[in-house]
């Protein structure tokens, strides 16, 4: 018998940091703030959330997607 995936088909694995390896996550005023992974509910939060980056450019890409997605939503709920 097979065994399950335990992620969706629609949601691949993305990268998780090792201990001790740095990550990038955008804060909600939309800097960019380095972390090393210690394995802290923080650190898992922000990962399972999708807000762990491998580089400082990956994470300035999202920050722009999510800027574009916030601008979005509220033109749409200002009605």
């Amino acid at each position: 018998m097979p065994t399950p995936n335990p992620q969706p088909p629609d949601r691949p694995e993305h990268w998780q940091p090792v201990l001790q390896q740095r990550y990038f996550v955008i804060l909600g005023d939309g800097s960019i703030r380095v972390f090393r992974w210690s394995g802290t509910p923080f650190d898992h939060g922000a990962w399972q959330f999708g807000n762990c980056f491998k580089t400082h450019r990956d994470a300035e890409r999202a920050r722009e997607v999510v800027s574009q997605v916030l601008r979005l939503f509220h033109m749409e709920h200002e009605r």
